[in-house]
C-alpha cells in the first residue's frame, strides 16, 4: 500500500486522467457532425453523444479516452484516500474507485447501448456525488494533529457537488431515469438543454476537483 500513499502517484495519475478525458472529448467534438448535419454543442448535446458509434466520427477516441481516464482515476482515488487522514477517507477512496470504474464503463458501453450506458452513467454520477461529499468532509474535519492539506481545499469539491445535485434532481424531475440520458431525436432537440448543460458541469466539476487537489500535495 506504500505506493498508493505516495503523493507522487496522485500527482501523476490525477492530471493524466484529466488530460486523457479532455483530449478525447475535444478530438471527438471538433470532428462531430450529427444526424442532421449539426455541429456538436454542449448547450444541447450530451457528452456521451461524442461516443455514439455511427454518428460521431471520432467515437472511438472519445470512448477509449473515458476508459483510460477511468482506469487512471482508480489509483488517483486510492492515493487520495490514503493521503488524507481517517477511516472516512478510506471509504471515500473505495467510492472513488467505484466512480472511476463507472466512468470506464461509460466508455465501454457507448450511448448506442442505451440500457448499459445509462446504468453506468448514473452509477458514475451517484458515486461521484458521494465521493466529493466524503472527501470534502474529510478535508474540512482533519484533526489539527493530522492536518495533511489546508482545509480550504474542500472548496474545490463545491462546484462538482452543486452540479451533481442539480443534474440528479433535474433527471429525477424529468421522469424515468433510463431515458433521460438518451440522445434526443434531431427534430426534437432543443436549442438549449438544461440537462445537457448540467451534465457538462458535472464533468468539469469533477475534473476541477482533481486538478486543484494536484496542488495540495
Amino acid at each position: 500500500m506504500a505506493i498508493f500513499s505516495n503523493p507522487l502517484l496522485f500527482k501523476i495519475t490525477a492530471p493524466a486522467a484529466t488530460l486523457v478525458a479532455i483530449l478525447g472529448a475535444l478530438i471527438a467534438a471538433l470532428s462531430y457532425t450529427g444526424k442532421e448535419g449539426e455541429r456538436f454543442s454542449p448547450l444541447n448535446h450530451f457528452i456521451s453523444e461524442l461516443g455514439e458509434t455511427g454518428v460521431s466520427a471520432k467515437a472511438g477516441w472519445f470512448n477509449a479516452g473515458l476508459i483510460l481516464a477511468g482506469l487512471l482515476f482508480v489509483p488517483a482515488s486510492l492515493s487520495l484516500g490514503l493521503l488524507l487522514p481517517g477511516a472516512l477517507a478510506r471509504i471515500g477512496a473505495v467510492i472513488g474507485v467505484l466512480c472511476a470504474l463507472s466512468l470506464a464503463m461509460v466508455g465501454l458501453f457507448p450511448i448506442n447501448l442505451s440500457k448499459q450506458h445509462s446504468a453506468s452513467a448514473m452509477a458514475f454520477f451517484r458515486a461521484g456525488m458521494a465521493m466529493l461529499i466524503i472527501f470534502a468532509s474529510v478535508i474540512i474535519f482533519q484533526p489539527d494533529a493530522q492536518l495533511r492539506i489546508p482545509r480550504a481545499y474542500a472548496l474545490a469539491a463545491l462546484p462538482g457537488i452543486a452540479a451533481l445535485a442539480y443534474f440528479l434532481g433535474l433527471a429525477a424531475k424529468l421522469g424515468k431515469k433510463e431515458r433521460t440520458l438518451e440522445a434526443p431525436e434531431a427534430k426534437s432537440r432543443p436549442r438549449i438543454s438544461r440537462l445537457c448543460i448540467a451534465e457538462w458541469a458535472v464533468f468539469l466539476g469533477i475534473v476541477l476537483f482533481f486538478c486543484i487537489l494536484f496542488f495540495a500535495f
